[in-house]
């Protein structure tokens, strides 16, 4: 046996032999979609399998967030079917660089589907101030999710509890309401303004805002633990400029050349894209070695 684990005869150990490599993802959306939380008022269309609802689709007013809603009556098997063919639908949408509010009305009239349903011809959207009105016409009576409760400032739980335990274990917040909080859209028809954000020589994502409305965000380009630390710390940020009465695009470039810290840093090198999908195709991009 030789000091690096190995027999003479070269043979190693499969404890010691070096994992076999992933296969490559066969995911035709390895970025996901729409996020499935949304803060003020949504958009619905009623979704139909053999004349009764199942669910309805939704789409933010104000955020990239579209999904859809189960009705959660027997046979539960017709809802959940459902649930998924949409998932992957809006997947599709949101790859082809539809905004939410586009992809609501996709597919209204198409040929009905024997998983996902069909939204008929004549449906028209409504608007309810939250999702969570939305879930009680569709359940009434049903408890709120996690992701209806309000949101919480990065470093807190829904409920304001820290997230640092030395602070202790009772709430230290009072969470707002998302109707009364002043806040950015997160969704523009318009050019943006963009910065790349840099952590550690990797670009992490993009900072951007509207040129034509009071909209700005951060543009992941990944999804791991790590990303979505700096994407919540840029969108706290961002909050933390919309409460003060910054306007969305002094907002990002007063944020813009800072020193580097733990959300990495904005360039100070303004760039601009001819929309948010462009921006999106930016980000799915490999980063140029």
């Amino acid at each position: 046996m030789n000091g690096d684990g190995r027999s003479l005869d070269g043979y190693i150990p499969p404890w010691d032999a070096p994992p076999p490599p992933l296969p490559p993802s066969s995911d035709p959306y390895p970025h996901g979609g729409y996020n499935a939380t949304a803060e003020g008022p949504i958009r619905y269309l009623p979704v139909l399998v053999d004349g009764d609802t199942v669910g309805y689709l939704w789409a933010s007013v104000a955020d990239d967030a579209a999904s859809f809603l189960r009705v959660m009556a027997h046979p539960l098997g017709r809802s959940l079917d459902a649930a998924v063919a949409w998932s992957e639908r809006l997947r599709q949408a949101e790859a082809e660089g539809l905004t939410p509010l586009q992809a609501l009305s996709r597919w209204v009239g198409a040929p009905a589907d024997p998983q996902a349903g069909a939204i008929p011809a004549d449906a028209v959207p409504r608007e309810v101030p939250s999702k969570r009105d939305l879930r009680e016409i569709a359940n009434p009576g049903s408890p709120p999710d996690l992701s209806e409760l309000p949101p919480a400032p990065f470093g807190y739980l829904p409920d304001g509890t820290p997230l640092d335990r030395s602070q202790g274990w009772e709430p230290k917040i009072a969470t707002s309401s998302p109707r009364g909080r002043p806040r950015y859209l997160a969704v523009t028809e318009g050019p943006v303004r963009y910065l790349p954000v840099v952590k550690d020589g990797r670009t992490m994502g993009y900072l951007w805002a509207s040129t034509s409305d009071n909209a700005a965000s951060y543009e992941r380009r990944g999804f791991d633990v790590e990303d979505n630390d700096v994407w919540g710390r840029w969108v706290a940020r961002l909050g933390e400029a919309a409460a003060a009465g910054v306007p969305a695009l002094e907002a990002v470039r007063r944020l813009g050349g800072q020193p580097t810290d733990e959300a990495g840093a904005a360039g100070a090198e303004e760039r601009e894209a001819p929309s948010l999908a462009a921006l999106k195709e930016i980000a799915r991009a490999p980063e140029a070695s």
